[in-house]
């Protein structure tokens, strides 16, 4: 009898887990909707799948929410979904903004030459703006994927998602209507109009220069490091054009 009460707790608190790391994965924020009105939401942010917060988004209502908190569990009708097409992008309270752009994804062997709407994270404002596309982690991933997603299947989620947040793509725009892959573009013509900056960068003051691996410049990857020297580069422009 002992050994069925301890088994039944050890369930609860097993499920009890499990139901506030979903609670987790929605995050407090806003709504910007087409017509520029906005809502308060809990987005679901779900790094394993990460289509599914930049191809469209799930959130719940402050009622709903809470409510999970309350039960642990919500139905799926209580799930709103919203595509790109419908929204301007969303902030996160922890500061965190996303924006609806469209990019023609020319990265791949099969090239998609026709524009797709996407809700990406946004990492530099002003002049030149800046964006992270994260890798879709189901149906046809990228080959770089493939061994860690079967990896993190017996080694844990965490696994999937620390590479998927330090391998991703940067789309740089300015004054074009689409961004495009930071390792396909020739730099000076983003921050060549910049003396300073332009200087800047050719003396290797940002250390962007220092992150010109091998792997790099073969790929269309990059990684935080990669990502803070650029954005190191991007808002000082920024804030001197």
């Amino acid at each position: 009898m002992e050994n069925r009460k301890t088994i039944a707790t050890i369930l609860a608190m097993l499920f009890l887990t499990l139901g506030v790391c979903a609670q987790g994965l929605y995050k407090k924020g806003e709504i910007i909707l087409k017509n520029g009105k906005s809502k308060e939401a809990y987005v679901q942010i779900d790094f394993r799948f990460p289509q599914r917060f930049q191809n469209s988004i799930t959130y719940l209502t402050p009622d709903s929410f809470e409510k999970y908190q309350e039960k642990g569990k919500i139905k799926n009708k209580k799930k709103i979904k919203l595509q790109p097409k419908d929204i301007k992008g969303f902030n996160l309270d922890d500061g965190t903004v996303f924006k609806t752009v469209k990019y023609a994804d020319l990265t791949g062997k099969a090239l998609k030459m026709i524009p797709k709407k996407l809700c990406l994270e946004q990492v530099s404002q002003g002049k030149i703006k800046m964006f992270k596309l994260y890798s879709r982690t189901t149906g046809k991933i990228p080959y770089e994927l493939s061994n860690v997603v079967m990896d993190s299947k017996m080694q844990g989620d965490q696994l999937l998602i620390d590479y998927i947040q330090d391998n991703f793509q940067l789309l740089i725009l300015k004054d074009s209507k689409n961004p495009k892959n930071v390792m396909h573009i020739n730099l000076l013509n983003f921050i060549g109009d910049n003396a300073a900056v332009k200087d800047n960068y050719v003396n290797n003051f940002y250390g962007l220069r220092n992150q010109f691996t091998e792997r790099q410049k073969m790929g269309i990857y990059v990684n935080k490091n990669y990502e803070a020297s650029f954005l190191k580069m991007l808002n000082d422009y920024n804030t001197k054009s």
